[in-house]
């Protein structure tokens, strides 16, 4: 049996068969154009390269990426906007503090009047102290339009400082007529659910708390009802811890001077945040002075 001699040429060449026994990429004509480059596609919110602020999870799919961003942005906001919101977080205050202390002064007043006689019932003690509620429930009543006029200024100071602007003191006093009626709308559901044994409340005030955020970015009152409903239900364990920060917010800022005339920008500051971080937006950076 003879041996052929070994004659390298009678092998394919590398090239036709590629690296590693790989399909070799085609090879182009004489003459024919090349081939487009291929590209890698980034994600749509991916940051242009040296700003960095597409780092981090995408908005809306991490518990504590989302609520982080949104409690940073609110502290930057109040940080770099100092004057604006203090000053009107003051001059609210002083109103609420007009309104409910006359209102205490009132009922003590009115109290008295009823339980002032010496030979006065039980049944008359008992009308002087629903005279006291009823005249601090009055006086409520009368600050609940500053309330919401200051809520819905700090909502439109907030969209502001999401378009990258500084708000002015004017903006953050007073906003847009319909997230006036959002958040008046929001209220009365609350309330009314609040009376039904507090837990329908309860949870009325998490299923609606992106109304007013969704009125500032121009819907109606009832489709920003709508539009929180659906983001709530959609990421309820997000919304549920937004609004236990939110309270506990409240809980400390309600206890400090300072606490007091920032909780309602904070609050707003925060729920705007959270709903863009939800609806897939990431938040900018505050603008400086």
């Amino acid at each position: 049996m003879t041996i052929p001699p070994h004659d390298p040429s009678s092998y394919p060449s590398p090239g036709a068969q590629g690296q590693w026994g790989q399909p070799a990429a085609p090879q182009a004509a004489p003459g024919a154009p090349s081939p487009a480059p291929q590209r890698s596609w980034a994600p749509a919110d991916a940051a242009a390269p040296g700003q960095g602020a597409a780092s981090g999870p995408a908005p809306g799919t991490d518990l504590a990426a989302d609520l982080g961003a949104a409690l940073s942005f609110s502290g930057v906001a109040l940080l770099r906007n100092p004057v604006t919101y203090l000053v009107s977080g003051l001059i609210y205050c002083a109103i609420y503090l007009l309104i409910i202390g006359g209102g205490f002064v009132g009922g003590i007043a009115a109290m008295i009047a009823v339980m002032g006689d010496p030979y006065s019932s039980d049944s008359d003690e008992l009308l002087g102290v629903l005279a006291l509620y009823g005249v601090l429930l009055a006086a409520m009543l009368v600050a609940m339009p500053f309330a919401l006029v200051w809520q819905s200024g700090s909502a439109r100071a907030a969209e502001i400082v999401r378009e990258g602007g500084r708000p002015t003191l004017g903006q953050a006093m007073v906003g847009p007529m319909r997230v006036i009626l959002t958040a008046l709308l929001y209220a009365a559901i609350v309330l009314v659910g609040m009376l039904l044994l507090y837990i329908p409340g309860l949870i009325a005030a998490v299923l609606f708390m992106f109304s007013v955020p969704a009125a500032i970015r121009g819907a109606s009152p009832v489709e920003a009802l709508k539009e929180s409903f659906t983001l709530v239900k959609n990421n309820l364990g997000t919304a549920i811890v937004g609004y236990l920060v939110l309270m506990i917010a409240a809980s400390i800022g309600s206890t400090i001077i300072v606490g007091v005339l920032v909780l309602t920008p904070f609050m707003m500051l925060f729920e705007l945040g959270l709903y863009e971080r939800l609806n897939g937006r990431r938040l900018p950076e505050p603008a400086k002075a």
